[in-house]
């Protein structure tokens, strides 16, 4: 893709972010830094009328101190030798991005050592979480989605750092309205990432061998089911047109009850459900028929696949055409995978409901003994151009302008593939929603939910009855 070409797409990503809210931040305006005053004309010494005192001998000469300034225009560091511990999720492709990230900061800053904790995926992640806050002993820097809320309790105010450890108060810097959905009661919690979005990815190799056309951006929803029904007829046998996701992906759910009318929770009011037991019964039957049709793998060959990353996948293992994915992780799934991949719109009908949203977010625990050296962190994490390089859009685009500009040249067929996705809904994207409170046990509780019905030992009508408990119960905590 030619340069320009994405920079017009990376432009449009700003524009889909400043939907998040109504009215932009005021961008402070830059000072420029103040010159070094002119060095003074050396003193002129009048000559000498007595003979001159013996010369003393010379003070032995010190060591210099550590330099505390940071290359590249970073900001400096004023602590001494720390080491901060980074919790996050991922797999073994974040890991080693994370990893690389790590050396780079660690050069810029050798005072500051950094421990990369992963935790596989996001629910193992915020078990481990809870229980380390629970113990008081839990990681410096911490990984959320948009469930941080949860979490705010933990969490140290980011507006002392801004301007001075982060760099991004300003547009030039970092997006401003990313910082919004980050922000409550006035205090910045945590930073976002990247934003993304939901997309379907698909095997493009698997397909084009069943002699089925790729599927089109934008379909409705009846039109994908058609397309399904085509595919399934020419797909190898035990293989099926889509992955069931069902109640694996709460997100999914989400986008669905928007398009009825009836989003899940909002921030109407401090916080409001429209969510009603007719959407999700509407939600469950879809599904319901798609399993007896063919559709999605059988109950217990979805039991056996999380869905929770590329190597939990049925897509991946060869079960499904096509599976329901964040666009970050669209170039980790090509990565675990010999078959081709490409990636289209999730489905249109209803109401707008799209969402360009923080893909996830880097939060400090109060707790932490080095908050100057998290601080700092964060900033390189999402400020620096050779981190940026390295990143990708693995964890989102970008919300840096500099690093968009960085990496621009060296967007990969997938990422290509992302940037027209984000054309594509262009006409029908909403701000983004915030998660359900409670927003990890919603999940957890969803999926077992969702295996309840699709097992046979629960019906649509009691599943759907069960969903709508379990919204209205965690909206109340």
């Amino acid at each position: 893709m030619k340069t320009r070409k994405l920079f017009s797409v990376l432009s449009l990503v700003v524009v889909f972010a400043m939907l998040l809210s109504a009215c932009a931040q005021p961008t402070p305006t830059p000072v420029p830094p103040t010159k070094a005053p002119a060095a003074a004309a050396p003193t002129a010494v009048p000559a000498a009328t007595k003979a001159p005192e013996p010369t003393k001998a010379p003070e032995p000469t010190k060591a210099p101190e550590p330099t505390k300034a940071s290359p590249a225009g970073l900001p400096a560091y004023t602590g001494g030798p720390v080491t901060l511990r980074f919790a996050y999720w991922g797999n073994d492709d974040r890991v080693a991005r994370t990893n690389k990230v790590i050396a780079l900061f660690q050069a810029a800053y050798p005072q500051i050592q950094v421990k990369g904790e992963p935790n596989g995926a996001t629910a193992d992640h915020f078990a481990i979480l809870n229980t380390q806050l629970a113990g008081n002993n839990a990681p410096d820097l911490i990984q959320f989605g948009g469930n941080y809320p949860d979490y705010i309790k933990y969490l140290q105010s980011l507006n002392d750092y801004l301007g001075k450890q982060l760099l991004i108060d300003t547009a030039g810097r970092f997006d401003q309205t990313a910082l919004i959905p980050a922000t409550v009661d006035g205090k910045l919690w945590c930073v976002s990432l990247g934003t993304n979005t939901l997309v379907l990815v698909y095997n493009k190799t698997m397909i084009e061998a069943a002699g089925v056309a790729l599927p089109k951006d934008n379909m409705t929803w009846d039109e994908l089911m058609a397309y399904g029904k085509d595919l399934k007829a020419k797909l190898p046998k035990g293989v099926a047109p889509f992955v069931d996701n069902t109640t694996n992906q709460a997100n999914y759910l989400s986008y669905y009850y928007r398009q009825q009318g009836t989003p899940l929770w909002t921030s109407d009011g401090g916080g409001k459900s429209y969510a009603t037991v007719d959407s999700a019964k509407k939600w469950l039957q879809m599904w319901a028929d798609m399993r007896t049709q063919g559709l999605i793998p059988d109950a217990d060959t979805t039991t056996t696949y999380a869905e929770t990353g590329a190597d939990s996948s049925a897509l991946v293992a060869g079960k499904a055409a096509i599976g329901l994915i964040w666009s970050n992780q669209v170039a980790a799934y090509q990565a675990a995978m010999k078959d081709k991949v490409g990636a289209t719109t999730l489905p249109k009908g209803g109401q707008k409901s799209y969402a360009i949203q923080m893909s996830q977010y880097m939060g400090i625990n109060k707790a932490s003994k080095n908050l100057e050296a998290a601080a700092l962190f964060i900033n390189f994490f999402v400020t620096s151009p050779e981190a940026g390089a390295v990143l990708g859009t693995n964890r989102g685009v970008p919300s840096s302008p500099i690093v968009r500009t960085a990496i621009s040249g060296q967007a990969t067929e997938t990422d290509a593939a992302v940037y027209r996705i984000y054309n594509a809904v262009a006409d029908r994207t909403i701000p983004q929603d915030p998660n359900l409170p409670n927003d990890q046990e919603f999940v957890n509780e969803l999926r077992l939910i969702g295996q309840a019905v699709s097992l046979n030992k629960s019906t649509v009508d009691k599943g759907a009855a069960d969903l709508q408990a379990l919204i209205e119960r965690l909206a109340k905590k």
